[in-house]
């Protein structure tokens, strides 16, 4: 049987504590950099009782050379069915410099999920 060690008082009377390491831990925006690529265009995201469109979704590629997840394809949920960079606009390009505008990160069952609240082309 295997003995469980017990904490032990350091200087002041505080207990000695492992961190331990979490998932929600790497749920952090700011490891994906910020340069992405729209890649072809939208797709709808239809409500599952009605059936009508209540979002948009859009491949993105992480673009930014000093993040881990470089040249990664991520899905975006888009909460509006009218984003700045428009439908029509995504279309006639295979691919595009966006803005994420407040991007998101989170899990649900161990799958990732991204989603913002508008994609703005990015003007040099």
């Amino acid at each position: 049987m295997e003995k469980k060690s017990k904490p032990t008082a350091l200087a002041g009377g505080k207990k000695e504590r492992k961190l331990s390491m979490k998932l929600n831990d790497f749920l952090k925006i700011e490891l994906l950099g910020n340069r992405f690529f729209a890649v072809k265009g939208y797709t709808e995201v239809l409500d599952r009782e009605t059936s009508k469109p209540t979002a948009l979704r859009l491949n993105v590629s992480i673009q930014d050379e000093n993040s881990d997840f470089f040249m990664e394809m991520i899905q975006v949920k888009v909460n509006t069915l009218t984003p700045t960079a428009s439908v029509q606009d995504m279309a006639n390009n295979k691919t595009c410099p966006v803005i994420l505008k407040d991007l998101n990160v989170g899990q649900y069952n161990g799958n990732l999920w991204f989603s913002c609240s508008d994609v703005l082309p990015l003007t040099k």
